[in-house]
Formats: structure tokens, C-alpha cells, sequence
């Protein structure tokens, strides 16, 4: 940044006092050279390990896809899932047998990423801890997904219900960063693009989606004849793109891989991590 005095003036009287608000800018380089930068991007790790539910395992289980994409050809993950409330992490923790899983591949200390879905009943704690002590270099990221049986809502309410319960969630999320004030610890709210994809149906801006809910998920923004809420293509092809700037920094402008759907994915993610920042980061 170069400041430019001339173009305020003269920033000082005879008696040296200030005459207009130049100040503001006047010790601008002095603190920009105090800054210490910005953290390094994260990149694609070489061992990721996620654990959920229907909303969030389906996504984790194309990381390795985008990974290959990307030539990242040494990239190995695990996917623990459960269905429903019992994929959540106190749920899983408390599962003996999903327990087990999980903890045999943070035994190996080669966990990189580890990404666990949203639980209302917490049990974060279980898993950061045990994951330090296998490798303190561990980062993790808890991902926000969408709202489930969208049919109960018209889609400025599915909207508002989203936006208010991210809030909510995000002030918890607060506490658990204070908690561990030196873990990386990324909040991920990627159901984000069931809310923007909705907005753009009503609209009539999706190539292809003829109906909100249906039993073909290349028609049909989420697939299930039960309105559970399971994502169609589209709505995974969104999240996907999400984690992939969300979590591992991928830079979505010159990834070259295109969905197909007959609209930018790339763009619309990458407007939503960065109209969402102050979630994301």
C-alpha cells in the first residue's frame, strides 16, 4: 500500500495538530508492518478421516475422487457412518464398535484431517482429545449440514430456520475454540448450499432440477420419495466443491473439473465460503 500525503492536504497545522482525518491513515503502514501474516492455505492432506451420518459420509467418500483430479495420487481416507442421530460424534463414541474403528485409524498418528459432523449432544471433546494424543498436529473440522425434511418448509423459511440455527451452533462453536485455543479446528457450515440451491429452484435458475423432492437424484434437488432430505447429485456436487475450499483450500477458479450440471458449482461455493467468512474461518 503506498499513502499518498498530497491527496489529503496538509495533514497539520502551524501548531502541529491535526486538521482533517488524515490521522486515520498517517500510522496505517506502521501497524500494517506490526501484522504478522496470514497463515499458509491448507492443502490437500494425505490422510483424512471422517465420521457421520447420510449428510455428511456421502461427500467424504468423493474427496478421494477430487484428490486424483488434483494428481494428489498419495491421498488415503477413512469414512466411519451411521445413520441419523447415531452418527453424530457422542453417538459414535459411545458405540463400541464404531468407537473401536475410528480409534484404530488414529492409532496409526497419520491422521491429518479429521472431520466429524454436527451432534446437538457435543461429544467433540472425545474425539479431539483422543486424536491429539495420537498426532497433536491433527486438524478438524465439524461440518453444519442441511436441514432435514425440507418439504415441511416453504424456502424463505427453510432459509431463516438455517441461518437461525447456524447462529446458535456458532456460539457454541466459540466456546469449543477457546477450549483448545492452539488446534486448528475448522467450523464448516456447508449446508449452506441446500439453502442456495433452493433459493436458485424457486427462481428457476437450475438447469435440469424439476422438483424439489423426488426418487431421481439427477432431477431432483433432494432424492428422497420419504422427504427425509438426502441430497440429490446437485446438492452433493455443491458440498463437495464447499469442503474442498472449506477444508483442504482448494482454489475452485482453477480447478479444473466441471460438474456437469449445466451451472458454475465452483462459483456458487466460492461465494458462499466467501459471503460466509466469518463461519468458515
Amino acid at each position: 500500500m503506498t499513502r499518498y500525503v498530497d491527496m489529503w492536504g496538509d495533514f497539520q497545522n502551524e501548531q502541529g495538530n491535526w486538521i482533517n482525518d488524515g490521522e486515520l491513515m498517517h500510522y496505517f503502514p506502521e501497524f500494517v508492518a506490526t501484522l504478522q501474516g496470514s497463515a499458509t492455505p491448507p492443502v490437500i492432506a494425505s490422510n483424512s478421516l471422517f465420521i457421520g451420518h447420510s449428510f455428511f459420509a456421502p461427500i467424504a467418500r468423493q474427496m478421494p475422487f477430487h484428490a486424483a483430479q488434483l494428481e494428489r495420487n498419495d491421498y488415503t481416507q477413512h469414512v466411519e457412518q451411521s445413520g441419523g442421530e447415531t452418527g453424530t460424534p457422542l453417538a459414535l463414541w459411545q458405540d463400541e464398535e464404531h468407537r473401536e474403528n475410528i480409534q484404530a485409524v488414529l492409532d496409526t498418528g497419520d491422521v491429518e484431517v479429521f472431520g466429524m459432523t454436527f451432534g446437538p449432544n457435543g461429544g467433540y471433546e472425545l474425539w479431539i482429545d483422543y486424536a491429539l494424543s495420537k498426532n497433536p498436529n491433527t486438524r478438524f473440522v465439524i461440518g453444519i449440514p442441511w436441514i432435514d425434511f425440507p418439504a415441511d418448509y416453504d424456502t424463505a423459511t427453510y432459509g431463516n430456520t438455517y441461518s437461525e440455527g447456524l447462529e446458535a451452533i456458532w456460539m457454541g462453536f466459540g466456546a469449543l475454540q477457546a477450549s483448545y485455543p492452539d488446534v486448528d479446528i475448522t467450523f464448516m457450515p456447508y449446508g449452506l448450499a441446500a439453502v442456495e440451491l433452493r433459493y436458485l429452484f424457486e427462481a428457476g435458475q437450475l438447469p435440469g432440477i424439476t422438483q424439489l423432492i423426488g426418487d431421481n437424484p439427477e432431477t431432483s434437488l433432494f432424492k428422497d420419495a420419504k422427504g427425509h432430505g438426502h441430497a440429490g447429485g446437485l446438492l452433493l456436487d455443491l458440498a463437495e466443491f464447499i469442503w474442498l475450499k472449506a477444508i483442504f483450500g482448494i482454489d475452485l477458479e482453477s480447478y479444473n473439473y466441471d460438474a456437469g450440471h449445466g451451472i458454475d458449482l465452483k462459483e456458487i461455493a466460492q461465494t458462499i465460503v466467501s459471503d460466509y467468512g466469518y463461519y468458515f474461518e
